[in-house]
């Protein structure tokens, strides 16, 4: 699994940096399906970092393609065709992984907006920085304050912060040294506000960790909340806020409510739907889906 890949790991300085949120998650599992996650923004997917495979196919035969070495110009790369296969090509049954140097130094910054549009209008410009944030989320009043609930955390904000706030930015700092990462702090705090951000927080290092082990658990508390469907669109980075606007839209004309928290590094939007009408809500997913598509999209 994840959790007894990055145990192993520890002593040695270097780590797997894929997180797709289930630490209970296997390796195989995230070949299969081509797993991203929160770290997506920085780190990518998981054809960035596998190297080689050995895989069955349906009819037994064994092939081996790939290996421990990083330049491989020859023939078709089956490796990378195999990844998110999800086992129409066969399985993989042994895997070579790209590994990355551990960074020990980490912070994690909330910043609560007043609207979604003023996040969304924000991570153009957080990522045009060049910093490459280890994670960069967005979550909406309703998914922020459920997963919070649900993980019986508090953030300590100000009653004013919270009565003002309706989406809020996550994003986790990471380096190998401590100096780097103050003076990242500082530079995203000063950008934020510049960006209409009502405060910038630094969380305690429990805090932080237990916010992106809530967020983690995001499909879950909406699913226990009622959700009828939770559904994946990919759209350009740049194209977030415009899609997001559309989100809106779309809920405001299906007179409903749909609550979002995403990848904002790489323009993964998580939405939660609670229609409970089957032809309203095919309806409405229809045109969500159709809405990425237009902006350049697809669906994940």
């Amino acid at each position: 699994t994840l959790a007894q890949l990055d145990d192993a790991l520890t002593s040695s300085g270097l780590f797997y940096p894929i997180h797709p949120g289930e630490r209970g998650g296997s390796i195989g599992g995230n070949v299969a399906t081509n797993a991203g996650g929160m770290r997506a923004v920085r780190d990518g997917v998981t054809r960035h970092h596998v190297l080689g495979v050995e895989m069955v196919l349906a009819d037994g035969t064994v092939l081996r393609h790939g290996g421990k070495f990083v330049k491989s110009s020859t023939g078709l790369d089956l490796t990378q065709l195999i990844i998110g296969s999800e086992g129409s090509l066969g399985f993989a049954t042994e895997i070579v992984l790209r590994l990355s140097v551990r960074r020990t130094h980490s912070a994690t910054l909330l910043a609560p907006f007043r609207t979604l549009e003023e996040v969304a209008q924000a991570i153009p410009s957080l990522v045009a920085t060049g910093l490459e944030p280890a994670v960069l989320e967005y979550l909406d009043l309703l998914t922020m304050a459920s997963i919070t609930q649900a993980a019986g955390i508090d953030l300590g904000l100000d009653d004013s912060i919270t009565a003002t706030a309706l989406a809020y930015l996550v994003i986790v700092l990471e380096s190998t040294t401590s100096e780097r990462v103050d003076d990242d702090l500082e530079t995203v705090a000063t950008l934020l506000g510049d960006l209409g951000a009502l405060d910038t927080f630094v969380l305690p290092s429990g805090a932080g960790a237990a916010l992106i082990d809530a967020r983690e658990q995001a499909f879950y508390v909406a699913k226990a909340n009622g959700a009828t469907d939770i559904i994946d669109v990919v759209v350009p980075r740049a194209q977030i806020p415009e899609y997001l606007a559309a989100v809106a839209q779309i809920a405001a004309d299906h007179s409903t409510f749909v609550a979002g928290c995403g990848h904002a590094g790489d323009g993964n939007v998580h939405l939660s739907i609670f229609e409970t009408d089957a032809t309203a809500r095919h309806e409405l997913l229809m045109n969500l889906f159709r809405a990425g598509i237009a902006l350049g999209g697809t669906i994940s």
